[in-house]
């Protein structure tokens, strides 16, 4: 009875201590297989104004959710040296949000989602996974990688003008799901040098060739012409210089023939590029064949507004108004100074962004995570490390020249499991005994099912605004159904206030008109965007006020010395698209 009692009792340990390895893997493999490649018009823009980032949110939450439970079934929490110093980090760079000179309500989507990508960090932790459970979650990606230049190629090659996904075939630059050609250029290459990464681990069995190792060889033909015609000097730079990275790796570990046939698929790539440039009539963007790019401007003025203000930056969730300012500030004292960018909200390169907002603590941040997950690579096997670093290259290379993780939820995902798999090469892992996790099981419940709803409504309300806005004669209908206008704030404020302006104009209703300047002089602290004051010009012009408005047309000119807003004095821009100048490259042509 005893015996019976103890051997009954092993097993139910054994059945709670099962770990979700599954039902986690196949979160992550909805995410990279499924989510990420969904279609749905949208206005354009970043973060959750792309529709495969908010359906992307949903699969990413249950897979949080999952890791976090499987701490709530073993009730212990397994760690590294690097998750210390990830968490280190990732306070470090919350620690300016608390700053007087912070604007919390336009940092907490940032912050939720630095926070969010720890978590999963530590989520994938918790799992015991085998090697083949581990490599899996690379070859997801793969996948996701053949699946975006599959509708490359379909882009690039079959879609004819007016299409339905609204695609440009003039300027023709296939960039996938993404709508932003870099955005698909370093995910490509980051497939690119992964498909290396992988043949170099799949050993030969008697000569015989693999499924897995021809799909991995016919992934450079597949990807290399879609590169080439993205016209992407960030895409070709990742994928370059990753390549030359993987080739000592691919040379000392893979058997000789995937090693030939692999460096043949790269010239066979080129070789299609080529023969589709021919056959296209295809040739490169002018100006992206040069080094010569608005960032030689934009990012030595960021580093420069760094320098003003060292220690505690401009504040977060202030660049935009801060650099416009700044820069407006500079030019007038020198007119030899380049004056700013309209519309830029980040200085294209992610350490200059954290360091101009928040001063010299989050970029000790940065360079002390990049520094921490170096040393991993470092500790690695011999013969290995130029291979980990050519598997991180193009999406770091991407990050210091624009802003991947903001465009794409896929990317952090990415960059994380990267993380993950350098530190599981050599780490030690220690464990903690979590004796109370109410609050992690109230937190598992919860999390999948506030993410769902909040990006369900998302979409619902991205849809609306889509409809409201291409649809003509306008149906203020669209408007007042949209159900989550926090996750489009800008977008939805925008058009509710324009109509309100439209309503006023044509009715000649100064109560409207009036509503609209308070609502705008009020968005324009946080917001400077030339259109809104090219409307608010306008604005005080239907009023009568002309001082009023003469007094805003000076502050926009100083502001925006490139720009003139004289024709703004009788006509105000009615149009309900949201202006967004540095995001014009991402919004589909049918809602431009």
């Amino acid at each position: 009875m005893t015996v019976l009692h103890v051997q009954g009792t092993r097993l139910a340990e054994q059945k709670i201590s099962k770990p979700m390895v599954r039902p986690f893997l196949a979160s992550i493999g909805f995410l990279f297989l499924l989510a990420m490649h969904y279609f749905q018009h949208n206005p354009g823009g970043s973060g959750l104004e792309l529709s495969f980032n908010a359906a992307s949110w949903i699969p990413f939450s249950f897979a949080v959710a999952f890791g976090l439970f499987e701490i709530c079934r073993q009730k212990t929490w397994r760690y590294s040296r690097l998750t210390l110093i990830l968490i280190a980090c990732c306070t470090l760079l919350t620690v300016p949000a608390f700053y007087p000179n912070a604007v919390g309500s336009e940092v907490i989507n940032r912050i939720s989602a630095l926070w969010a990508g720890l978590i999963f960090f530590i989520c994938l932790q918790q799992f015991s996974f085998t090697h083949s459970q581990r490599q899996r979650m690379l070859w997801m990606v793969l996948i996701a990688v053949w699946i975006q230049a599959s509708l490359g190629w379909y882009q690039f090659i079959w879609l004819e003008p007016d299409n339905w996904m609204g695609y440009d075939t003039i300027g023709n630059r296939p960039y996938g799901i993404f709508q932003q050609p870099n955005v698909m250029a370093s995910f490509l290459a980051t497939g690119l040098v992964l498909s290396a990464y992988l043949l170099a681990r799949i050993p030969m069995y008697r000569g015989k060739w693999s499924w897995q190792q021809l799909f991995l060889l016919l992934t450079p033909v597949i990807t290399i012409p879609i590169l080439v015609v993205l016209s992407s000097r960030t895409g070709w730079l990742g994928a370059i210089i990753g390549t030359g990275l993987m080739i000592p790796y691919l040379r000392r570990f893979a058997a000789k023939a995937p090693y030939r046939m692999w460096l043949l698929m790269i010239a066979l790539g080129l070789s299609a590029s080529w023969n589709l440039a021919s056959s296209t009539g295809w040739t490169p963007v002018e100006n992206k064949v040069s080094l010569e790019s608005a960032r030689s401007i934009h990012i030595p003025q960021a580093f420069n507004m760094f320098l003003k203000q060292p220690l505690t930056g401009y504040g977060y969730g202030t660049f935009e108004t801060s650099f416009i300012t700044q820069t407006a500030q500079w030019h007038h004292a020198d007119p030899e100074q380049h004056f700013g960018m309209a519309a830029l909200d980040h200085p294209h390169n992610e350490l200059l962004y954290w360091a101009s907002e928040g001063g010299v603590i989050p970029l000790l941040a940065l360079l002390l995570a990049a520094a921490a997950v170096f040393a991993k690579i470092k500790k690695a096997r011999e013969g290995t490390q130029l291979a980990l670093v050519g598997l991180f290259f193009p999406i770091t290379l991407h990050t210091q020249l624009e802003y991947p993780f903001y465009h794409s939820l896929a990317h952090w995902v990415i960059f994380i499991i990267l993380i993950y798999w350098v530190d599981n090469l050599t780490a030690k892992y220690y464990r903690f005994k979590a004796s109370y996790v109410l609050t992690i099981r109230v937190l598992v419940l919860l999390l999948p099912i506030a993410t769902t709803s909040y990006m369900v409504t998302t979409l619902y309300s991205g849809y609306l605004l889509t409809k409201y806005e291409t649809t003509r004669p306008v149906n203020v209908d669209y408007l007042l159904k949209v159900n989550n206008p926090w996750a489009w704030k800008h977008r939805f404020e925008w058009d509710l206030h324009v109509t309100q302006l439209q309503l006023g104009a044509s009715s000649n209703n100064p109560t409207l008109i009036n509503e609209y300047i308070q609502w705008a002089t009020q968005k324009a602290v946080n917001w400077p965007r030339p259109a809104l004051y090219q409307n608010l010009i306008a604005a005080y012009h239907l009023l009568g006020n002309t001082s009023q408005a003469e007094q805003i047309r000076q502050e926009a000119q100083y502001l925006f010395p490139n720009l003139d807003f004289t024709s703004s004095e009788a006509t105000p821009i009615l149009s309900q698209a949201a202006p967004d100048t540095d995001k014009q490259a991402n919004q589909p042509a049918a809602t431009k």
